[in-house]
């Protein structure tokens, strides 16, 4: 016969210190100040936001000669609905949609990025959209690599991108 399982409840408190590179810095800097920037690999052209600093691809280090400006608007290549479940802590209780978008100037998507003034079942794959400045910038949480000043995305009233334009783009 074994023993009857037990179990503790204790509430743990950890403080984290992110230490970023120089080029998250200046690309958080950037946004900010309303700009959405990245690197644009000199050998094979792509441009990577945020910029990493170097081409995965070519092994090619990327600096400030290389920043280029992509558009605050993209296409909407994947997505999905989120329903919160509830635990301590957690502030969310609406579903809500959390999409990759393919920005205008930028080789890859940006990922677990919020899309709002849209009922969830509108929402869809290849429709356009626009950012809404005006986030926390010092947030950064719910930036997920675009800083916190972008507040989500909304769609732009554009027509839709044909699913070619995008299709290299969808998880």
């Amino acid at each position: 016969m074994s023993e009857p399982v037990q179990f503790v409840s204790q509430k743990v408190d950890l403080d984290y210190k992110v230490v970023t590179s120089p080029v998250a810095r200046r690309f958080a800097e950037l946004m900010r100040a309303g700009r959405i920037t990245g690197h644009k690999c000199p050998v094979c052209g792509r441009v990577y936001v945020p910029p990493k600093g170097f081409c995965p691809l070519d092994a090619v280090i990327t600096d400030e000669s290389n920043e280029v400006e992509v558009r605050d608007a993209g296409t909407l290549t994947s997505f999905t609905v989120i329903t919160p479940i509830q635990y301590q802590g957690q502030e969310e209780k609406e579903e809500y949609v959390l999409a990759n978008i393919l920005l205008d100037g930028a080789s890859g998507t940006v990922g677990q990025q919020r899309v709002e003034g849209i009922p969830h079942k509108d929402v869809r794959m290849g429709m356009r959209v626009k950012a809404v400045w005006g986030g926390d910038a010092d947030e950064g949480s719910r930036g997920w690599g675009l800083t916190g000043a972008i507040k989500h995305w909304e769609p732009s009233g554009e027509p839709d991108e044909p699913r070619e334009k995008y299709q290299d783009h969808v998880l």
